[in-house]
This record gives C-alpha cells, sequence and structure tokens, in this order.
C-alpha cells in the first residue's frame, strides 16, 4: 500500500490542516451534511439507532475522552473492542485516524453532526502495526470475524493495501486476504464499507484491496468546493471490470482533533464513514432488506444515477431518495441530437437553475460496451444554452452513449 503516513502505510490518509479558517471550516462542515442532504434523516429523527458498526482502524486515542464522542461512552454505545496488534481490549492509543473517521460517523461538536449516526452502536478493532504490511492484513481478516462474532451489521474500514503487496491485475476480489475475508462477510449479511483509496494521482492509480471486493460498497471522494472527484481518490473499475467506487462523498471534512476541538482532514479515509453513516439512516429505515438491498437502495439513490462512471460511480447518495425512493426525476431537462460523427446536447436555459447544493452546471458523459462496460467518460461544464459537442470516436453496434445533467438523464444506443 502507498505510505501515506510514514508510521502506518495501510492508512488511506491525505492531508491535515490548521484550525482558524471559521469561514472555510462552516462551508466544509456544512456540504459534509448537506451534500448528502443529511438534515432529512435528521430532521426525521433517524440517527442510527439500533445499527451496530464495527471500525477497523490504526488506532483510537481520545474516543474515550473528547467531548465530541462522549454521547457514546454515556450510552454505552462502544460495545466491544480489541486491539489485534497487542491482543488486548484497550484500543485508545495509536495513531488517531480512527477516532477521526469514527467523528466522521458519529461525532457530535457544539451541537453539531460531523456525521448522520450519532446513536448506531459501535465495536472498535485496532488492526495496523507499523513496517508488518502482510500481518496488518492479516489482522484486517481476523478483525473481521471478531466483528461478525460480535454481531456487526456494517464494517466500516478506510484501509487498504497496493504496491507493497499485490499487483493491479489482482484488483479482482478473489486474490487479497482482506478481500477474501470482505467477501466472506458478505456471504453472511454484513454491509462492507471502504475507502476506494488515495491513489488516484500515482502511478497505481486504481483501487486498493478490499476496495476490489465484490458485494461490498467502496467509496470514491469528491471536492465539496466543485462537486466532482478528488484528485487523489482513486478510480475504478476492478481488474475484472466491476464498478468502483460504487458511490462517493466529500472527501474534505471537519473531523475530531484527538487532543481537543476539530480540525479539517481529507482523503477518502472521510468519504466512506461518511456513508457509513448514512447506510446505519438507511438501514434503520429499511430493517427487513438484506445488506446487498441496502447497497443497491444507496447506489440507486445516487445524484446521477442511473449514470455511472469510474471516477464517481452513481454519484452522491441523496436522502431524500431514500426517504421517497419513488420520486420522478426530469427526463425531459435534456436533449439529445445524433448524426454519423457525434453526440449533441441541448439543456435549456430554465435547467440550469439549481436548489441543490451539489455544483449543477455540469454534464456527465458516457460510452458502455455491451457488457456495461466503459470505453470513456468524461464531465463537461455547462455554460448557457450552448449545445456540448462529444465525438462518436470508437462508438460501434451496440454500444451505448448516457448523460446525466441535474438529475436528469438521456440514453441512445447504436442498433446492431
Amino acid at each position: 500500500m502507498r505510505k501515506f503516513l510514514f508510521l502506518i502505510p495501510c492508512i488511506l490518509f491525505a492531508f491535515s490542516f490548521q484550525d482558524g479558517r471559521d469561514n472555510e471550516v462552516n462551508k466544509i462542515w456544512t456540504a459534509q451534511i448537506k451534500y448528502l442532504q443529511g438534515e432529512e434523516f435528521i430532521q426525521k429523527g433517524i440517527t442510527g439507532r439500533g445499527i451496530r458498526i464495527a471500525i477497523l482502524d490504526g488506532g483510537f486515542p481520545g474516543t474515550n475522552t473528547h467531548p465530541a464522542l462522549k454521547h457514546l461512552i454515556d450510552g454505552k454505545q462502544i460495545v466491544a473492542t480489541w486491539d489485534f496488534v497487542k491482543n488486548r481490549e484497550n484500543v485508545y492509543r495509536g495513531v488517531p485516524h480512527g477516532t477521526e473517521v469514527l467523528s466522521c460517523i458519529a461525532g457530535i461538536s457544539d451541537g453539531r453532526p460531523l456525521g448522520l449516526a450519532p446513536d448506531a452502536e459501535f465495536l472498535l478493532a485496532l488492526t495496523e502495526k507499523s513496517g508488518e504490511p502482510r500481518q496488518e492484513e492479516l489482522n484486517w481478516a481476523s478483525a473481521v470475524d471478531w466483528a461478525i462474532d460480535h454481531g456487526a451489521d456494517i464494517i466500516q474500514s478506510s484501509l487498504g493495501y497496493t504496491y507493497q503487496r499485490y499487483f493491479t491485475s489482482e484488483m479482482d476480489g478473489r486474490h487479497s486476504i482482506s478481500a477474501k475475508a470482505a467477501a466472506r462477510a458478505a456471504r453472511k449479511g454484513i454491509l462492507i464499507i471502504t475507502s476506494n483509496g488515495n491513489e488516484g494521482q500515482t502511478r497505481w492509480q486504481t483501487m486498493g484491496t478490499p476496495a476490489d471486493a465484490d458485494s461490498i460498497l467502496s467509496v470514491g471522494a469528491i471536492d465539496p468546493v466543485t462537486g466532482l472527484v478528488a484528485g487523489y481518490s482513486s478510480i475504478g473499475p476492478t481488474a475484472d471490470k466491476r464498478l468502483k467506487p460504487n458511490v462517493c462523498a466529500p472527501g474534505k471534512v471537519v473531523t475530531l482533533n484527538p487532543t481537543g476541538g476539530t480540525r479539517i482532514m481529507e482523503g477518502t479515509s472521510f468519504s466512506a464513514p461518511l456513508i457509513t453513516g448514512f447506510a446505519a439512516c438507511t438501514w434503520q429505515m429499511n430493517r427487513s432488506l438484506s445488506a446487498q438491498e441496502i447497497i443497491s437502495l444507496i447506489e440507486q439513490s445516487g445524484h446521477l444515477f442511473p449514470y455511472y462512471d469510474y471516477s464517481h460511480g452513481y454519484g452522491i447518495p441523496q436522502a431524500s431518495r431514500i426517504i421517497n425512493p419513488n420520486q420522478k426525476k426530469d427526463s425531459e431537462a435534456i436533449s439529445l441530437s445524433v448524426d454519423n460523427e457525434s453526440f449533441s446536447v441541448s439543456i435549456p436555459e430554465t435547467s440550469l437553475i439549481t436548489t441543490s447544493i451539489i455544483p449543477g452546471r455540469y454534464l456527465y458523459y458516457h460510452i458502455s460496451n455491451t457488457s456495461g462496460y466503459l470505453i470513456r467518460y468524461g464531465v463537461y461544464r455547462v455554460n448557457g444554452d450552448k449545445p456540448v459537442v462529444i465525438s462518436k470516436s470508437g462508438f460501434g453496434p451496440g454500444d451505448v452513449f448516457r448523460c446525466s445533467f441535474n438529475g436528469a438523464t438521456t440514453v441512445w444506443k447504436e442498433k446492431r
């Protein structure tokens, strides 16, 4: 795995910043809740109650003392802990990454939520040991079994393994120790949620493992300023051409500083726990559904669905689509004309107005083959009512062109 932290090589971690930029903090804090329409869950009292979440990470210092997590201690919501490195219960040591991840699920600072599931129950597992990537991955697999034995509904992990142990050709969900463990848990009805990785700007570029595992929810990161994929966020597909990431969320967030207060941090490590809180709320509302049905429901709630690509997945899940899954989408907001050379996409001026906090003037497009694999995809910034013209180069019989704008999607298929 790429070394984002020199001491803990398997943590999907990017950048940290100092407090003091109040305006930026407020904007980011607002975005990490509103991009997911989390206030709709909050208003309905949907807070992850009754859902048990296991977090597999590198350490949880400050979790048992920080005021923003005091409600978890007071409510006895931390059900069990285990340090797989030192073989003991105390996990309140090591790097603070686990505490920061937990805060993006359940933290409440100065009365404001950092995540969407403050009433969930938690299992905390410390699995990371510096300098032993194989042992770390074995610890991860053991922690999965431990979480299953302790009644986890969801297993959340912002850890991953890449070039230190594997080739990109092995990111198929069948080779790695952690992918096999994740798949095993999925077969037992556990919802696995993991970061897609921070390798987007490296030679590796694609997701790490266990994000490649089948039947789990892998999460990419978007920049909350642009609403588009963050440059560092790892892309898909898997080596066997499955869609990854499945969905995305803001990667730049306000999280807890384990020694006190909050700070701004960035990485797919933090987009994944935001989705974990969202998933806990979704499952609280639909307890009769299986983990795989919850994954499908979350994918379908994505702001781009049914459009998808290997950077954004199905987009950012929207709480309104969980609460009201039958809401209609405007299919008339896009006009498509096709000739031998290109696709011409026109968008009426009235459709350029959006009330969503997610930036709305983007036209997403992809071209897929008969197997659903993307030949190419991209995003255009729409200015005014001038049509967007996209070349048909490489488009063949049976291929599909799909584009999405402000929740409206249109599809054109080449006849065989």
